[in-house]
């Protein structure tokens, strides 16, 4: 049930990723981009305290996508939206992950987990082939029909032909109003912690 914070993750990279990925066409205008975020070469995964142990996840099905238009400014609108498959995560268990999905997220009524992002704050000059710098991403993350706002850094190391988003962040999944995840005489407690590796490459 925590994965639904790393969708949200994805897609705020992916924000922030666009500009950094063209420069524009060789008579100095800028074209409007289009990028999406590839699971292979990428991770998503998420811890969870527990007794005794921690319970460690992966989201297993993921897209995402990322719109830049040039703005009369200078620089960038950019929108970015990522949608987890809520019944792809997994924990290692079969019957903890059926309690997660029936119980605590309830797949059946809320299939799916969105991320949008809302405003990215780095320094987008600096976004070109070579360049590595950490941005401040914040955003809208949907999970079980309620939506809350969240914030935290990426790191983001620009390439030729993609760029690599990674980081970490806390999640607190009372926040949403879950069903407290717990299974058996296992008690989790917040909050739990996203860390990712993202792979953002050039769409048609």
């Amino acid at each position: 049930m925590k994965t639904r914070a790393p969708i949200l993750s994805l897609g705020l990279l992916l924000a922030i990723a666009a500009p950094a990925l063209s420069q524009g066409a060789p008579d100095g205008t800028r074209a409007p981009l289009h990028y999406r975020i590839t699971q292979q070469g990428s991770v998503l995964r998420w811890e969870l305290p527990a007794t005794a142990h921690t319970v460690r996840g992966a989201v297993g099905t993921y897209t995402g996508t990322i719109d830049a238009e040039p703005s009369a400014d200078g620089g960038w609108a950019i929108r970015s939206r990522i949608v987890v498959t809520a019944d792809s995560m997994t924990t290692g268990s079969r019957r903890r992950d059926r309690t997660m999905r029936q119980k605590t997220l309830e797949t059946g009524r809320f299939p799916e987990i969105v991320f949008e992002s809302t405003k990215i704050d780095a320094e987008l000059s600096r976004f070109k082939a070579g360049a590595q710098l950490t941005a401040t991403v914040s955003g809208d993350l949907t999970i079980h029909g309620k939506t809350v706002p969240v914030q935290f850094p990426v790191d983001a190391h620009v390439f030729n032909d993609h760029v690599v988003l990674a980081g970490s962040f806390p999640i607190h999944w009372k926040e949403f109003g879950l069903d407290d995840p717990s299974f058996g005489v296992v008690r989790v407690r917040e909050p739990m912690n996203v860390a990712f590796r993202l792979r953002a490459v050039p769409a048609p």
